[in-house]
């Protein structure tokens, strides 16, 4: 069975090739499981759903490697491995160092063996991409039998959300600064990973409220200024410098990483903005389900 992601989620029209990843570097900065951080739910919902994976791990679409540093940091027993197609973020990357090994790979055509890896990671990737069905088809060549995928996608698709409100009145900032030319609802998802042949599926939602405003807005300054940063917020905040600017987008940042992260806890089975998925390879289900 094979899907048309053309039929399955809103492609935006823009290719993949327009937007500039060597010009902006995500996911250089630390990543921890304080609600501080803006990833923490991200890292908390990776490591529950890796917690019986043993054996090689890949981020896909690692950027400056902050998420695969801290899967390394609470499981250092994987071995932890990542890649990206910007040899910019490669770079940053690798001088981090923390004993990751980084490639730089188009995602369709990744450098490792058919069936050699336990563990598929990727946070924010399928949204970036023309044709989601083949990437995760790739992602299910590499996995061993039994292989566990996790990802983050945002759902900015679901007709809940600020996101597909504002793009029904020609908001494109998102796709402009941040690469999105996909705006998937879950259920797209759900029918991808099923015509790869992947289980059915586990689920959370995050990305409620809070998140979805400082999202919106975030992206509505850069459309505003009419061009992108080199970085993230938190990327920009680890940044060597002080001033009275940088503190206050830091006590911003706390603050919105702090109230998304509790809200999304507490709102967990009510639809979001984004969903963290896992599911298993030749269709075997995880042994304890945590469908929100």
């Amino acid at each position: 069975m094979t899907a048309d992601p053309k039929a399955m989620s809103t492609t935006l029209g823009r290719g993949a090739t327009s937007f500039d990843y060597e010009a902006k570097t995500w996911g250089g900065h630390e990543v921890r499981l304080s609600p501080t951080y803006l990833g923490a739910l991200r890292l908390r919902y990776c490591l529950e759903d890796l917690e019986g994976v043993r054996g090689r791990v890949v981020e896909v679409g690692c950027g400056g490697g902050g998420m695969a540093r801290a899967l390394k940091f609470y499981r250092p027993d994987l071995q932890v491995i990542g890649c990206d197609l910007s040899r910019n973020a490669a770079r940053v990357a690798g001088r981090m160092g923390s004993g990751i090994e980084y490639a730089v790979a188009n995602a369709y055509e990744l450098p490792y063996a058919s069936e050699s890896l336990a563990g598929f990671v990727m946070f924010d990737v399928l949204e970036h991409v023309e044709d989601p069905g083949r990437l995760l088809k790739e992602a299910y060549r590499v996995l061993a039998p039994d292989g566990l995928l996790h990802m983050f996608v945002p759902c900015e698709g679901e007709f809940h959300t600020l996101h597909d409100l504002l793009a029904r009145v020609g908001w494109r900032a998102k796709e402009l600064y941040g690469g999105h030319i996909q705006r998937f609802a879950l259920t797209n998802i759900k029918q991808l990973l099923a015509s790869v042949g992947f289980s059915r599926p586990l689920w959370r939602w995050s990305c409620h409220l809070v998140n979805q405003l400082a999202d919106v807005a975030y992206f509505t300054v850069l459309n505003l200024r009419g061009r992108n940063s080199s970085t993230s917020v938190e990327g920009y905040l680890h940044s060597s410098g002080r001033s009275p600017l940088r503190s206050l987008v830091r006590a911003a940042k706390t603050g919105v990483a702090t109230v998304s992260y509790y809200e999304s806890r507490l709102a967990g089975r009510v639809p979001g903005a984004g969903a963290h998925l896992s599911g298993h390879k030749n269709g075997t289900e995880p042994a304890q389900s945590r469908r929100a």
